[in-house]
């Protein structure tokens, strides 16, 4: 009876992070894609900066519009930055108040084996307890 348990909760757990793992992964790529085919490179200006929990900074900086207009914005800068430090970032039609950077190669490459190694590893949770249910199965038969 445990091991019935043990296919069921080894299928749970493998579906749930393959599914919560793919989520991610798909809502990060389509978000780089569209900063990459739709942004408009602005030059940026950061104002302030926030230190948080573990290092993590909140960033604000300023950019012109197209109309000549100054918009602060807050900044997905994905890198240590400091105030008046001077960069070049990539804003979206509809999120005028988003200035976002592109992370560097190497990081995302990083990102990309991460999601695939728990991917990865959903399946083989997933292919665990199928294998562990026949066995029982047949077992249980004799």
């Amino acid at each position: 009876m445990n091991n019935k348990s043990n296919a069921k909760l080894y299928i749970t757990i493998g579906t749930i992070l393959i599914l919560v793992v793919g989520f991610i992964a798909y809502k990060n790529v389509t978000k780089v894609q569209n900063y990459k085919e739709n942004g408009k490179e602005v030059e940026c200006v950061v104002t302030s900066v926030t230190q948080g929990r573990k290092g993590r900074q909140t960033v604000e900086a300023v950019y012109t519009d197209e109309s000549g207009n100054q918009v602060t914005a807050s900044t997905i800068r994905n890198q240590s930055t400091y105030v008046g430090e001077k960069f070049t970032g990539l804003v979206v039609p509809e999120k005028p108040d988003e200035i976002y950077c592109m992370p560097a190669e190497s990081t995302q490459m990083i990102v990309y084996c991460i999601f695939g190694a728990l991917g990865l590893t959903g399946l083989v949770l997933i292919v665990c307890g199928i294998v562990s249910a026949v066995k029982n199965r047949r077992s249980s038969c004799f």
